[in-house]
């Protein structure tokens, strides 16, 4: 046999066992993670849990709210949930309907509808629903933080 005949082979597949394997696809359990991440976000915040609201944020986190300022970090994130909560009657919840993940496994997001309800000034009783979009990252503990989350209503704003 041919030297080049065995040689030839031999770098082939000593090259082919240098290629790095592709990465592992880690979307279908990171949207899970997310969706259980977002689950424990809404229990926080519909029992008014000030501590679990805003740990369920990264430290730079941003709350990008209805006809409000962006939110960014702690002490903003935490004075949005507090001015929801000062609200007569409050109630809020939340539903995921979609949660998706990078196949990397490390940045998602859920998106979903939302019911609010409180009591104005007045006394009266207001109802609201809508929708949101949350972006959520891996940490380096495994948990999810959110960064980015932004909601709006359905209804049509007042005086249209």
């Amino acid at each position: 046999m041919c030297r080049a005949c065995l040689i030839v082979p031999a770098i082939a597949l000593l090259l082919g066992a240098c290629t790095p394997a592709a990465p592992a696809d880690e979307s279908a359990a990171a949207a899970d993670a997310i969706r259980a991440a977002d689950v424990a976000w809404e229990k926080a915040v519909s029992s008014k849990d000030t501590t679990g609201a805003v740990a369920a944020m990264e430290p730079t986190g941003s709350v990008l709210g209805a006809n409000a300022p962006i939110a960014t970090g702690p002490q903003a994130v935490r004075a949005v949930f507090l001015g929801f909560w000062a609200l007569p009657g409050i109630s809020i919840h939340w539903t995921a309907t979609k949660t998706e993940a990078a196949r990397s496994g490390e940045l998602g997001y859920s998106m979903g509808t939302y019911q609010l309800s409180y009591t104005d000034p007045k006394g009266k009783p207001v109802n609201d629903h809508g929708k949101y979009a949350t972006v959520w990252r891996k940490q380096a503990d495994g948990s999810w933080k959110v960064v980015a989350d932004i909601f709006n209503s359905d209804l049509p704003a007042p005086g249209m």
